[in-house]
């Protein structure tokens, strides 16, 4: 069994922790390397950033080399009020939030591939993490993550009011999302998993909260998050490496 560990910035990837010196191999401009993290064979890359870099890394991981898995290692901005800067988010639901149509002044989101005319509000668009899976992260990881509902879309948000509507603040009246964390890569790589009906796991770090002072904190925290959310990616290596 072999996993595809992708992360999207030198910042994330960097804090990977190989067993030994990794090979490299150049495919599309882009270096994936080979070896083994905490005893699991491994095929890594930096993906770049945002949904197109993601989907790609992902398909040339799987379809390519013959990935069995993939797993995200990096960080997100926090939308939920509830959490802070340095918590650990394992993805549970993912959402494309940019994909869908615009009615009534409104975003409603629709299942990426799906003609966004046909949207029916009350579907379930998220891409989903299985019981089984949760079941068997929860008991390795325990107290150490929370899992949660993200987002992913081309967009950095630096942005309270966004972030309010995307969240579960208590003075909205109610959350276009009600999400956890937002991000730039992860629900595509769970559609492109899901295509493939390979399992992934995102782990995501909170290294900002998503509002008009995101960027001071990315820069402060980013490091440090990127090497948190490594650790756990580590610890669950083994999960993925026997699951089918």
């Amino acid at each position: 069994m072999t996993v595809g560990v992708i992360s999207a910035i030198p910042e994330e990837y960097g804090k990977l922790k190989w067993d030994d010196e990794p090979k490299t191999e150049t495919i599309i401009n882009k270096i994936f390397q080979f070896g083994t993290m905490n005893g699991v064979k491994v095929i890594a890359a930096e993906c770049g950033i945002g949904k197109v870099n993601a989907s790609m890394t992902t398909a040339l991981l799987l379809g390519h080399f013959g990935c069995d898995s993939i797993a995200f290692s990096g960080v997100a901005g926090g939308v939920n009020p509830e959490y802070k800067i340095g918590d650990v988010l394992v993805a549970e639901q993912l959402i494309q939030h940019d994909y869908g149509a615009v009615v009534n002044g409104q975003l409603i989101s629709a299942i990426p591939g799906v003609f966004p005319g046909m949207v029916d509000e009350n579907e379930d668009v998220s891409y989903k993490m299985s019981k089984e899976m949760r079941k068997q992260l929860g008991d390795i990881l325990k107290d150490e993550v929370r899992f949660g509902r993200i987002l992913t879309g081309d967009t950095y948000l630096a942005c309270d009011k966004t972030r309010q509507m995307f969240g579960l603040e208590t003075s909205m009246n109610e959350a276009q999302f009600r999400a956890d964390a937002i991000e730039m890569e992860g629900a595509a790589i769970a559609q492109v998993c899901c295509n493939w009906h390979k399992p992934f796991v995102i782990v995501r770090v909170l290294s900002d909260l998503a509002g008009n002072e995101s960027h001071f904190d990315f820069n402060d925290f980013v490091d440090d998050s990127s090497r948190k959310a490594a650790r756990v990616i580590n610890k669950i290596l083994p999960v993925l490496d026997v699951w089918k």
